[in-house]
């Protein structure tokens, strides 16, 4: 690939390669496909791979969006890609579920486990709009598992 010209990205089984034309990335195609089935005796998940934009490819819960600057033609930055956004989501509601019974400092510890690890794996991507919202969404929860404790001591 890189004596082609091409850029690529490559983790274990995963991989994405990137074509300056729509011709170079069908012919490219061809030669990995024959590649990896002749030589490599390998597979190939027709979900995962194939010919497609970057902003159209997710990889370990990254994504690409098109930098919208002027002057800033076929240029990409990354982001989160939404299944991960999802996941974040169902994992802080399940503990901060008024029914789970845990302590508040119990939630918040879990709450900073989770918090750190996400934000250790992504912290190369530009995120804070979506973190304020999801910050909001969170405060919102926890007050209401207080005001549930409350009411439950009484």
């Amino acid at each position: 690939m890189t004596r082609r010209g091409h850029k690529f990205v490559r983790y274990a089984d995963d991989f994405s390669i990137y074509c300056k034309s729509h011709n170079q990335a069908k012919a490219t195609n061809v030669v990995i496909e024959k590649f990896l089935k002749n030589k490599l005796k390998l597979t190939i998940n027709k979900e995962k791979s194939g010919i497609r934009k970057p902003s159209n490819f997710t990889l370990l819960g990254f994504g690409f969006v098109p930098v919208y600057n002027k002057g800033s033609k076929n240029q990409y930055q990354l982001v989160v890609a939404e299944k991960a956004w999802k996941n974040l989501k169902m994992r802080l509601k399940s503990i901060t579920r008024k029914t789970t019974p845990a302590k508040l400092e119990e939630r918040i510890t879990k709450i900073k486990e989770i918090q750190r690890g996400w934000l250790n794996y992504f912290r190369g991507t530009n995120i804070m709009g979506k973190l304020r919202d999801i910050d909001g969404w969170l405060r919102n929860r926890i007050r209401y598992c207080i005001w549930h404790d409350w009411r439950a001591e009484r």
